[in-house]
């Protein structure tokens, strides 16, 4: 991080650089792209740029939901396990990477929808406008790709593991949830996404407001499935060491205690086959109550998660993925009529 951006971080709250970030450089560009392309700036234009401005600003605010999601993680692997774990997951902005993952989501915006062949073009289809959008994006998503990594190598560090007894998931569910926390906060994009897209709203002073769906584009389906595919892969990376230390844990444990349940069912045979005599009465009654306690504790390990994560988990992360559309139609009802007044 450069000096002058140190200072600027410093010198402005957080919630100001974000209104900054989010509405400056969209309304300015905004505003070139339609007077170099000598178009009208009318109020769809604008609302188009106030969902633009709202999406970047969702993404800043998700960014440092997402550092400080991770930095907490960290802490809570150094307190499970103080000597051994020296791994740091701290996130590091790389600026190279996030020029990449630019770079290539222009490429592929450009496979998918086209250039345009003029150099008005250019800034009638909004192309810088996109471009910047598309940067704050590739900053997220490189955030949320790196978080995931890092996740990843935390459930590969020799963890001392909480006892099965105290805990089902052994202490492990810190981090099946952030992994879900992580997940849900990008899946509002792509969802977003795909229902602004396919919901045209219209307004006109004669009939109001106009509801309409848009057709299925082909390239749409790409793009959305694209993000969609890459969210889930990512998810579910870091969750597979954690599957695989719960599923050995597990299986250790059960080992265990299978064979001391074998081996008093075994003891247990031998006594009854040796006749009706009551000289080994106390010992089959000791080994009964053995038989019961590891019984008991045979069904307490059958209960150990194979994922770091819980029903109420899940149904929270539902509710977080089945609002932002609505939410989403709503703001843009809003801002069209706010406009059209």
């Amino acid at each position: 991080m450069s000096r002058f951006s140190k200072t600027v971080k410093s010198a402005l709250p957080f919630w100001a650089l974000v209104l900054i970030i989010g509405f400056v450089p969209v309304r300015a560009l905004e505003i070139i792209d339609y007077f170099v392309a000598h178009a009208v700036l009318s109020a769809s234009i604008l609302g188009a740029s106030l969902i633009f401005s709202l999406l970047i600003i969702y993404f800043l605010y998700s960014m440092r939901f997402i550092t400080k999601r991770i930095n907490r993680l960290s802490d809570y692997a150094r307190k499970m396990s103080p000597e051994q774990t020296t791994t740091d997951l701290s996130i590091r902005y790389r600026f190279r990477w996030v020029l990449v993952i630019w770079l290539i989501l222009l490429g592929i915006n450009a496979l998918l929808f086209g250039l345009p062949d003029s150099f008005n073009g250019i800034f009638a289809e909004d192309i810088p406008l996109f471009a910047y959008f598309f940067f704050i994006f590739a900053s997220f998503l490189w955030l949320y790709c790196y978080s995931m990594l890092e996740i990843y190598r935390a459930g590969k560090l020799p963890l001392q593991l909480t006892p099965f007894t105290e805990d089902r998931t052994l202490g492990l569910k810190p981090f099946g949830t952030t992994s879900l926390k992580l997940v849900s906060v990008y899946a509002v994009f792509p969802i977003v996404v795909t229902v602004l897209g396919q919901v045209n709203i219209i307004l006109d002073a004669p009939s109001g407001m106009t509801v309409q769906l848009a057709p299925l584009r082909a390239s749409d389906i790409i793009f959305v499935t694209g993000l969609v595919l890459v969210g889930i892969g990512l998810f579910f990376l870091p969750l597979l060491s954690i599957h695989r230390r719960l599923r050995e844990a597990k299986r250790t444990e059960l080992g265990w205690v299978n064979s001391q349940y074998t081996a008093i069912v075994r003891r247990l045979k031998e006594l009854m086959a040796t006749g009706r005599g009551d000289e080994h009465r106390d010992e089959r009654r000791a080994l009964a109550d053995d038989l019961t306690m590891v019984r008991q504790l045979q069904s307490d390990v059958l209960r150990i998660q194979a994922w770091p994560f819980d029903l109420g988990v899940i149904t929270r992360l539902g509710t977080l993925l089945v609002l932002p559309p609505f939410l989403g139609v709503f703001a843009r009802i809003l801002i069209l009529t706010f406009l059209h007044i």
